[in-house]
């Protein structure tokens, strides 16, 4: 593997002193501008403060000290960093990346997994509703919400089914959306031809303690990008193909989320609708032209619950959800004319319904200011309501399709035990049980120690399990030989350090992660089987530093061995082993902020059985522009996204239809560069 300059010039810049950043630079500030960057370090300092999190252990706490490693991403900082969409900023998390399905849909890649492994290994949730499908385990219409509508981002990194039970395999990301502001915004994107618009609003009544809240965003667009030869090139069939031309990726989202506070009484409604078009054809036969919204996913959630205080030391939260969630496919491309009918492209069309409901009650408490006891109660029931597979007439197929009375009933119980020996050593035992109806009976199990050594040093070491139970697609197909689709399991060992300095501060983590009957697509079986073993070792570093008052780094560098032990140790396809990220925020001013966001993704491994070089590294430059003169007023992001119009390609995934191995050649291009603009304004 080719080593990039951009990832050396990451590691450069992380080992650069204050000092010798001075020598390279000079910024004059007036005075001003000299008082507004004095204050920086200890706006830095305060900003790390407030970043408290329940996502770790569901009890608040300051990030640095959960178990684990926990990352932040702020809304506004996103912006600012040219940050389009929730699946956008996951990838400057240490160890993700992204990637997507031929037909359009979303992947979020962790710690070196490939696209085989990546349906249902995140946990995802909105408001802390969990969005995952029981269908493919996925949420892809939570990973398109534009940034103008979250507040921040919240994401464990590792196994965190002992609190959030499934899925929550490889991490657990929750998405905060934006509650306490009044702003009205529109926005637009070069080449993909988004364009749309929305806003927040909130009302408090502060004697009646009571408080309201929309947001609500819409957005359109065309997308496309240029295709040269699909599969058809690669069987000899060209004349059959619509290549060269442009993939479908139109795309309409619709988002609101509602929330009504009364003193401990909440109530919460989400509502998404996400429309996609066929990109690059679910069997590598590049579509028609069109602007076809062929697929769509949508959510309607109703959360109602309170927090009722018992005792000094004794509080709950009880909580009702009810979920359902649709997945259409209208008119499907699957085939070119000629090549399954003679006389007629074949299409075809699927609906899906599924209903969640959810009763879950947590009970904290505190017999000693040194100690903290949770337990968790959850039920749950999943039922198909619709599952209907379209094709047309003169197409006779024999495929099954899910059975519409298929339901899942989930009885889960967590215990958490949380106990600060000493003066400083934390530490925390958790253990979740959850009882299936129809894949039988898991635990959870984790054990971490918190030290902080000092007011500098903080060392962190954690044992996790997780399972990931298998999906009602999956269990619909089993692969040839396969009796059962079992559930997967991952074992994670993890060391970590921090150290806090007044300008700057680094983060280390070592892990190995061990996945055992983990649930892949098995192409040989033409099925969903449990795979081999596989092992993950791995390294991530993120480093923050005040360079110059006005000036400030970001920057952060994984690196992952993935290695599929079934087969001589090759490593996992999709995957890659090398990721970076490096922001450069320059504020010399205090209503404006330049940002240059680069990214490197290292190259990606192939199946063993293609004989094509490795996907090629790519670098990603983004430069944006902000202006914000206040909490009110005008503000505005302008910026560019790959910059220097690199060739960035995510790997074709694997297709084939009657038994023939259907491929794109050169994989999925992705767009090149292209101006985007949001602006606004906050009342």
């Amino acid at each position: 593997m080719t080593t990039n300059p951009v990832c050396l010039s990451v590691l450069a810049l992380c080992l650069l002193s204050p000092f010798q950043v001075a020598l390279v630079y000079a910024n004059p500030q007036s005075d001003d501008a000299a008082t507004d960057a004095d204050q920086a370090p200890l706006q830095d300092l305060l900003s790390l403060l407030e970043q408290e999190t329940e996502l770790a252990t569901r009890s608040g706490m300051n990030a640095d000290y959960v178990p684990g490693m926990a990352t932040i991403l702020s809304g506004e900082d996103l912006l600012v960093r040219g940050v389009r969409n929730v699946g956008e900023a996951l990838t400057l998390v240490p160890g993700i990346s992204d990637g997507m399905e031929m037909s359009g849909e979303r992947q979020i890649l962790s710690r070196g997994v490939g696209f085989g492994y990546a349906s249902g290994n995140i946990k995802i949730l909105l408001d802390g509703v969990s969005m995952n499908s029981t269908l493919y385990a996925t949420a892809n219409p939570v990973l398109n919400i534009p940034i103008e509508q979250v507040e921040r981002i919240e994401v464990i990194r590792g196994p965190g089914a002992s609190v959030h039970g499934e899925y929550a395999f490889a991490g657990v990301v929750d998405v905060i959306t934006r509650k306490s502001q009044r702003k009205l915004h529109v926005q637009a994107m070069e080449g993909s031809g988004d364009r749309g618009g929305g806003g927040q609003w909130y009302w408090h009544d502060r004697e009646r303690d009571l408080s309201v809240s929309f947001n609500v965003l819409g957005l359109d667009g065309d997308a496309g990008v240029d295709v040269a030869e699909d599969a058809l090139y690669g069987i000899d069939r060209p004349e059959l193909s619509n290549a060269p031309g442009t993939s479908n990726e139109s795309h309409r989202y619709r988002g609101l989320f509602a929330d009504v506070t009364w003193g401990d009484v909440f109530a919460a409604v989400k509502i998404l609708d996400d429309d996609y078009g066929d990109a690059f054809g679910i069997n590598h036969f590049l579509p028609p032209e069109g602007d076809r919204l062929s697929s769509r996913q949508g959510y309607e959630s109703l959360q109602l619950g309170g927090n009722l205080q018992l005792g000094e030391r004794l509080r709950t939260q009880l909580r009702l959800e009810a979920l359902r969630h649709n997945r259409d496919r209208n008119e499907l491309y699957v085939a070119p004319a000629g090549y399954l009918l003679e006389n007629q492209p074949v299409y075809m069309s699927q609906d899906y319904r599924e209903t969640r409901y959810l009763a879950a009650a947590d009970l904290h408490w505190q017999p000693h200011p040194r100690h903290e006891l949770f337990v968790g109660l959850e039920a749950r029931h999943v039922q198909v309501d619709e599952a209907t597979w379209d094709w047309p007439e003169a197409f006779a197929i024999d495929v099954p399709w899910l059975d519409e009375d298929l339901s899942r009933r989930v009885l889960s119980v967590v215990v958490q035990d949380q106990i600060r020996i000493g003066e400083r050593l934390n530490l925390t035992a958790a253990l979740r049980f959850d009882e299936y109806s129809d894949v039988g009976m898991h635990l959870s199990p984790r054990l971490a120690a918190v030290w902080p050594i000092n007011d500098e040093h903080i060392l962190k070491l954690q044992y996790a399990r997780a399972f990931r139970p298998p999906t009602f697609y999956e269990l619909t197909y089993p692969g040839e030989g396969t009796d059962e689709v079992r559930a997967g399991e991952i074992a994670t060992y993890e060391f970590g350090y921090i150290l806090k300095k007044p300008r700057w501060e680094g983060r280390l983590i070592l892990f190995q992660s061990d996945l055992s009957d983990s649930i892949v697509f098995g192409y040989d079986e033409e099925g969903y089987i449990n795979s081999a073993d596989v092992r993950l070792r791995g390294i991530e570093v993120e480093y923050t530093q005040r360079l110059l008052p006005a000036l400030k780094l970001d920057a952060n560098l994984s690196y992952v061995e993935s290695v599929d032990l079934g087969l001589d140790q090759q490593p996992l396809p999709g995957g890659t082993d090398l990721l970076g990220n490096l922001a450069l925020l320059w504020q010399p001013i205090h209503a404006w902020t330049a940002a240059l966001q680069l990214r490197y993704v290292g190259e990606r491994a192939r199946r063993p059985s293609d004989t094509r070089s490795p996907v090629d590294a790519y670098t990603l430059a983004d430069l944006t522009l902000s202006y914000a003169t206040s909490d009110r007023g005008l503000f505005a992001h302008i910026g560019v996204k790959n910059l220097t119009d690199a060739d960035v390609r995510f790997p074709e995934q694997p297709s084939g239809l009657g038994g023939v191995d259907l491929v794109y050649r050169k994989d999925y291009p992705r767009p090149g560069r292209r101006w985007w603009l949001s602006i606004g304004y906050a009342f």
